[in-house]
């Protein structure tokens, strides 16, 4: 049988990161990132390899990435998407029509930064890889699960009813797949196990599994309730974006763009780096050092970064312990999670004793495997 190929694509608000299977078997066959797009000094790397482009759309990054890979281009026969969005209407994996693209783009409004340079990811798939059938795998899927009284808001139901703002919760493939490694490593079925998983990278989130399903989970409307994160400031008291918009007259998209791109670690800080915010703090990194050295002011305020980063993650692992009663382990994944032992050990210092366990994630494997099951 000749072999043939799945190319994932995960598409972030200036990113299109891409990973090439084998159908088969879902091996590995080719990885790579186009990064800053519409940024100065963009670029694609594939392997050890980078290579400066002017890249201004992510229709761009994609006929780009599809020059870089003419050798396995004829035998790509299915390409899968994450979409960040799937609002209620989209529970499972779905092939791509028409039809389903018009719908998407009524989410786009849920998920301004990334659903439109998802669905700009799916429109360039079937310009460049025609004969390539198209899967879409949604980030809010794996939280239909969640009980009425976990997704509602306490506003008029009129407001859920008639526009669906409610939790939806995003990050939903990493947590699964984390999940569903956790029970491998446990040696027991997923359905049996209650997990508290924490995708802590640039974006964080948390997520409570009973019996195998998501109950709760930290992320919201959008991704920006939740856990502090790289630049987003997670749970604020509502009334604060009404407070600048009347006393310092700042206008709606000023506020989104404080508390979406200027806040978390880097508003507190001025530091978009964990590693940089530790070694401030007095903490040693390996393989990571600062050129200068660290005032007293400086260390005060990294050292409070922390404080706040750590205790907000702590809140929630608390909570959600009683909501499951019993929690069979607590996994970490993601950049800082996954690698960073420093922030996990002052996560677990004074918590009741979980087993941990660390997961690297791997999300495009699991978009692969789903866009197969979909496309027999």
């Amino acid at each position: 049988m000749n072999q043939q190929y799945i190319l994932v694509i995960n598409a972030g608000s200036a990113t299109l990161k891409f990973k090439i299977f084998n159908f088969s078997d879902l091996k590995l066959v080719r990885e790579g990132i186009v990064e800053r797009i519409g940024l100065m000094n963009s670029f694609i790397k594939i392997g050890d390899k980078k290579d400066i482009n002017e890249v201004e759309t992510h229709e761009q990054a994609f006929r780009l990435m599809v020059s870089k890979i003419e050798d396995l281009k004829p035998k790509i026969v299915l390409v899968g998407h994450r979409v960040v969005h799937g609002g209620e209407e989209f529970t499972k994996p779905a092939l791509i029509s028409q039809k389903l693209l018009t719908k998407l783009e009524a989410n786009n409004k849920l998920a301004p930064l990334h659903n439109p340079v998802g669905i700009s990811c799916i429109k360039a798939s079937q310009k460049y890889l025609a004969r390539a059938a198209d899967v879409a795998v949604f980030d809010t899927a794996f939280y239909q699960t969640l009980p009425k009284h976990a997704y509602i808001y306490a506003i008029p139901l009129s407001y859920y009813q008639r526009y669906k703002i409610r939790r939806y919760g995003f990050h939903g493939i990493s947590h699964q797949y984390v999940a569903e490694q956790t029970a491998l490593k446990l040696k027991k079925p997923l359905s049996k196990l209650n997990l508290i998983t924490c995708h802590l990278g640039s974006g964080c989130s948390i997520t409570a599994i009973k019996n195998g399903k998501a109950i709760d989970t930290s992320m919201g409307f959008t991704p920006l309730e939740g856990l502090v994160m790289s630049t987003r400031c997670g749970s604020i008291d509502p009334a604060i974006p009404l407070y600048l918009m009347r006393r310092l007259k700042m206008s709606e998209d000023e506020v989104n763009d404080l508390l979406n791109k200027r806040s978390g670690l880097f508003g507190l800080s001025g530091s978009l780096d964990m590693r940089e915010i530790l070694v401030k703090a007095g903490y040693a990194v390996k393989d990571f050092k600062i050129a200068k050295k660290v005032s007293k002011k400086e260390k005060e305020i990294a050292r409070l970064t922390l404080d706040i980063f750590i205790y907000n993650i702590k809140k929630y692992i608390g909570a959600y312990s009683v909501i499951l009663g019993k929690v069979d382990a607590l996994a970490f994944t993601a950049g800082i999670g996954e690698r960073s032992e420093i922030v996990r050990s002052l996560i677990l210092k004074d918590l009741p004793k979980f087993k941990v366990v660390v997961v690297p994630t791997n999300e495009e494997k699991l978009i692969a495997a789903m866009a197969k099951k979909v496309s027999h």
